[in-house]
């Protein structure tokens, strides 16, 4: 999870930078001719989008920045083919501990611990700097006791419909007058000796801050500093649009006065940063800036041209965070189609006599002891892990046998659908992991049916899939076929095709959300024999399959497809009076849409 959000603050960031470059380099100009407001609020739709941490997905990224652990189709395919079909053979060893896994992280997984960090230093420094003068500030201020001061607040405060009025303090903890506290602000005052004239000055501008919250804007700033504290462009921005705020409210102030009033502006903060020495508290505003900032203020302030809204100017900018946002979406930092790309995972299917099979081996497997305690190894025995699962292994509880549960192995997701479901009491029980075996979570599927055969796969870490099946006589089986999109939390069960085709399955797949595939022992003729949806289960129809003549002799059945992105491949076992007597396969480019055999993989010979 925090790899993920990493990643994605990442591109956000990069790719924000342009456009923060952009407007930076446009600032003379849009000074020049535009009011503050534009400004303003273009920082403002800058900052939220730096705060989202999401990205939109497309399934096939045009920008691909590759990682080392980028894998490509061919060698995961050519990979697993080389080791396809052998007996998954139950393994008896010790059970392992959980507490035994361990693993080296990847670069990525070291530079979002080290974000992290550096954002939870940066944000807890600001925020206790922030509380402690704060407090400070409370523990040496006194309540406003001039009638005078306290009339000019209720008169500014109705010019400016602000009621009830901000509460008011005096303490000589703050250097300037500045509002502070983001849930009820209150205006602080160094000391009560200002003339009429000043306090009015203090008043109104403090008032339009608190008027338009721009304490929560300051806030939002600070976390987006902490989130992008490795970007100094952001740092950039994030001082420009404190600058912005202030020039904002000036113009508010001053807005529709002569020179004289606004020059009497300018001698007030002049007056207010004479008489102390300025400084910058987080989640606060001031009257008074640093020096380097009045120059563009006063400026702004003295300026008597009237300037455009630049309506059109921010419809335009907020055309390219919207372009920056597709743009993020087309990016893909690890290599995978979309940031829920999984690692492969090995995937489990039936040969023609029920035996479990092996279709694609990732490098992780599942084994169990004498007893039924069900253990996962990861990176061809590398991590190993205890599972909280015990199936039965005298073959006298139905649904809780080897052959009865649906195993899918992959780092990124490990799933595990069991048990006896009768579509009343008794529910289908799915295990999940997301950290290779460290952690695991139980979900049940109220209301689900099967206890004999079962699969289970996932398309990406949100999206999954699975099939069971139960009996309906000698040599047929009612089949049922659930779906999930968060996670393996909940599952929604989706049409099926039991009354075109109720036989045993020894297969089942799909390449996304909408493309699945069933596939049956062979029964009736020789097969193969497969049902697929393009639909999401809505309707199911025959998969016509084309296949050389010369495979007309031999039984055929039809495993778990493997799917990689769009492209997959369907391994079809071949038999012959009861022999296996190999594998072939179909391929597909476009998420199984179209089958054609391809000789390339055959695997002929390979008998056991």
């Amino acid at each position: 999870m925090i790899t993920g959000l990493f990643t994605d603050f990442l591109v956000i960031s990069v790719t924000l930078s342009l456009v923060i470059i952009g407007l930076i380099t446009l600032t003379p100009l849009l000074r020049k001719h535009y009011s503050a407001k534009l400004s303003y609020w273009i920082w403002l739709i800058l900052t939220l989008r730096l705060l989202l941490p999401f990205n939109f997905s497309f399934t096939n990224p045009p920008v691909a920045i590759h990682l080392p652990e980028g894998q490509a189709i061919a060698t995961v395919f050519q990979s697993s083919v080389s080791q396809n079909l052998q007996a998954d053979t139950p393994v008896i060893s010790q059970p392992v501990q959980t507490g035994d896994v361990s693993h080296i992280p990847s670069i990525i997984n070291i530079f979002a611990y080290i974000w992290v960090t550096g954002a939870v230093l940066f944000l807890g420094y600001h925020l206790l700097s922030y509380f402690f003068f704060r407090k400070q500030v409370l523990r040496w201020s006194s309540p406003l006791q001039r009638e005078d001061m306290f009339a000019k607040l209720k008169q500014v405060a109705k010019e400016m419909h602000v009621t009830p009025a901000i509460p008011v303090l005096i303490s000589s903890k703050v250097p300037n007058p500045m509002l502070m506290g983001f849930y009820k602000p209150t205006l602080f005052l160094p000391h009560d000796q200002y003339s009429d004239e000043e306090l009015e000055f203090i008043l109104k501008h403090e008032l339009v801050h608190y008027k338009r919250h721009d304490i929560i804007y300051k806030l939002l700033l600070l976390i987006v500093q902490a989130l992008h504290w490795f970007n100094p462009l952001v740092w950039f921005m994030a001082r420009e649009a404190v600058r912005e705020i202030e020039i904002y409210c000036d113009d508010t102030v001053v807005r529709k006065q002569n020179a004289a009033y606004r020059k009497k502006y300018c001698e007030a903060i002049l007056s207010v940063m004479q008489s102390n020495a300025t400084r910058h508290v987080a989640l606060s505003t001031n009257f008074a800036g640093g020096k380097h900032s009045m120059k563009q203020r006063f400026g702004s302030i003295l300026n008597m041209k009237e300037k455009r809204n630049g309506v059109g100017a921010f419809l335009a900018v907020l055309m390219v965070v919207s372009v920056t946002a597709v743009l993020a979406a087309c990016t893909n930092l690890t290599g995978q189609s979309t940031d829920t790309a999984l690692k492969p995972g090995t995937i489990y299917s039936y040969s023609s006599s029920g035996e479990q099979v092996v279709v694609h081996d990732a490098g992780n497997a599942y084994s169990m002891d004498e007893d039924g305690n069900v253990s996962v190894s990861y990176r061809k025995g590398e991590i190993q892990a205890q599972t909280p699962l015990k199936l039965d292994t005298t073959g006298t509880e139905m649904g809780m046998g080897r052959a009865d549960t649906g195993f899918y192995i992959s780092e990124d997701k490990t799933a595990i659908v069991y048990g006896f479901a009768d579509g009343k009491e008794s529910p289908l029980h799915v295990l999940i992991s997301d950290d290779m075996g460290k952690s695991w979570n139980n979900y049940n599927i109220a209301g689900a049916k099967g206890y004999d055969a079962k699969f289970i796969g996932f398309t990406d870490k949100q999206n999954g899939w699975i099939v069971s099946g139960g009996s309906a006589g000698v040599g047929r089986s009612l089949n049922y076929v659930y779906q999930t999109s968060d996670g393996g939390k909940t599952w929604t069960e989706l049409g099926n095709p039991n009354d075109l085709y109720a036989e045993s399955l020894a297969g089942a797949g799909f390449s996304n959300k909408d493309i699945g595939f069933l596939g049956f022992r062979y029964y009736e003729d020789n097969g193969p024999v497969i049902y697929w949806t393009k639909d999401k289960g809505q309707s199911w129809e025959k998969l016509v399959v084309s296949l050389p003549e010369s495979f007309n002799e031999y039984q055929k059945t039809p495993l778990s497809p493997i799917f990689n992105g769009k492209e997959g491949l369907y391994p079809i076992l071949l038999s012959k009076e009861g022999n296996t007597v190999g594998t072939i396969y179909l391929s597909s480019k476009d998420n199984g849409l179209k089958w054609t055999y391809d000789p390339a993989y055959d695997q002929i010979g390979d008998s056991k």
